[in-house]
């Protein structure tokens, strides 16, 4: 997997964690990881559901538990606000 951005010009970010915002991502995956990557939100959309302190969940370290071998970058999904 690879991962890329273009940064927003407009200088916003997130002063609670640092983040840039990206004002593009493009993800290059292959078909499997299409597979896990839409297998990874799906579990983090219902854990949202079933827990009412869920906040975020790395796809590095849900991916390392079926491949110890993962050594790519990381997609952090953070919930933005309850419903």
């Amino acid at each position: 997997m690879e991962l890329f951005g273009t940064p927003d010009t407009s200088g916003r970010f997130r002063p609670d964690d640092g983040v840039g915002r990206l004002s593009e991502a493009t993800l290059y995956l292959s078909v499997s990881e299409m597979l896990k990557l839409s297998e990874f939100l799906a579990k983090c959309a219902r854990e949202t559901q079933e827990f009412d302190l869920w906040d975020h969940e790395h796809f590095a370290e849900y991916l390392s538990g079926s491949d110890p071998s993962f050594d790519g970058p990381d997609l952090i999904v953070h919930l933005a606000e309850r419903e």
